[in-house]
């Protein structure tokens, strides 16, 4: 085999997991398509010792530290994965185990005016970015269970905070990046000063299928609680493709854990060829 594990995903897991298996001495890849989750957002909050520090700037030190113990870094847009025998092959490369951190994406509001408001005044996690707007006008943007779940958690930031429905929004008004009022179909309009919204979330989970790993009925991989492990052996899956509830630091302890736990499974034949 090329590797003890290929990593694939540069986000605050996979390099985490990275970082504890390079460290484990384990020959590690970490293979990463540039196509973060959180593209938009300008700072990271409630990450302890970095709170306001860009994801970008995370992800640039981050891929410093793995570097530092003789993890390899590639960009690239993983398209193959199967079992072969002994490990997996993904791209041409083989590894012994595979840790997947591939991540999701937020569906984001299909709505005239969106895109300028995005990771300035519209959000999507109220404890990442819930604070910078406190006692602000806002809005929530969802249907639903989302609408009822997000509303009143969003008044602990704020009172003046209604619920509008995707249904009714017609367009976006913004100066600048930051919201001034919603336009409704009805003619009216809401002057708001910022939005946080919840549309749809999508895993990134085609390797795992290629991989053959069962999925949840939301459509994340299927994993043990403690361990990530999946479905096939020796394939474990960290950070949102696995758990949409995980924020940036969870998402570090997550691929640490499940980085243990690869280095304990790769012993097992390790100490084979050692008795051998």
């Amino acid at each position: 085999m090329d590797f003890d594990c290929i990593v694939v995903g540069a986000g605050p897991a996979g390099l985490s997991a990275a970082l504890t298996l390079g460290r484990a001495r384990r020959r590690t890849l970490v293979l990463d398509s540039g196509k973060p989750r959180n593209h938009a957002a300008r700072a990271m909050h409630g990450v302890l010792g970095h709170d306001g520090l860009s994801p970008a700037e995370l992800r640039s030190r981050g891929i410093e530290e793995v570097k530092r113990y003789g993890v390899e870094v590639r960009a690239a847009d993983v398209g193959s994965a199967r079992a072969i025998e002994g490990g997996f092959e993904l791209d041409g490369t083989t590894a012994r185990t595979v840790v997947l951190a591939t991540g999701m994406l937020d569906a984001t509001p299909d709505v005239e005016g969106f895109d300028e408001l995005y990771g300035i005044s519209a959000h999507t996690c109220p404890y990442c970015d819930g604070w910078e707007h406190r006692d602000e006008r806002i809005a929530v943007y969802a249907a639903g269970e989302a609408a009822a779940h997000m509303g009143p958690l969003l008044r602990q930031w704020s009172a003046d905070t209604v619920v509008v429905d995707p249904a009714e929004v017609t367009r976006f008004v913004s100066r600048d990046g930051r919201l001034t009022h919603i336009e409704l179909a009805d003619g009216t309009s809401l002057e708001r000063d910022n939005l946080f919204f919840n549309v749809a979330m999508h895993p990134r989970v085609d390797l795992a299928v290629q991989l053959g790993c069962a999925l949840t009925e939301h459509g994340f991989v299927e994993t043990a609680p403690f361990d990530r492990a999946t479905s096939v052996d020796g394939v474990y899956a960290v950070g949102n493709c696995a758990d949409p509830m995980l924020n940036v630091p969870m998402s570090i302890a997550d691929g640490a854990r499940a980085a243990v736990m690869v280095n304990v499974h790769l012993l097992e034949p390790d100490a084979r060829v050692m008795a051998s």
